[in-house]
């Protein structure tokens, strides 16, 4: 189970990116008690779905912040964000059939969180700050 709470280490320095992966980790933690919990298929299957529709708001709102700093490394970062969410799903249609456990979904959901924003969204979070005109 992922029990784990918000750490600053998590956090890039911008309010509303910050307060948007407090989201997601929130989101995780439901999904793996459930999980643990053994709930029904089909409940899982709808906070796994709630996941991917957060992260594509949620990668959204990054991107035009990208865009509105200018931030250089924006094509990179925006291919990542397509990246993850093309995996995310081919590992849920895998679920649905059979062919994958949801232990490793939730895993691969964990950790896709914690190196995304660690790494790549800390970049970020650091351009921003030295750059932000408002």
């Amino acid at each position: 189970m992922i029990n784990i709470d918000w750490d600053t280490n998590f956090e890039v320095g911008h309010e509303r990116i910050d307060s948007e992966h407090r989201v997601f980790l929130n989101l995780i933690r439901t999904i793996s008690t459930e999980v643990e919990a053994n709930s029904n298929k089909e409940r899982i299957l709808r906070l796994l779905a709630e996941l991917v529709k957060y992260a594509e708001f949620h990668f959204l709102s990054e991107e035009n912040e990208m865009l509105r700093v200018d931030y250089p490394g924006y094509d990179e970062h925006r291919h990542e964000h397509e990246k993850l969410l093309t995996k995310f799903t081919d590992m849920m249609a895998q679920f649905r059939s059979g062919a994958l456990p949801l232990d490793s979904i939730v895993e691969f959901v964990f950790l896709w969180f914690a190196l995304h924003t660690t790494q790549v969204d800390k970049r970020l979070g650091e351009y921003i700050q030295q750059n932000d005109k408002l």
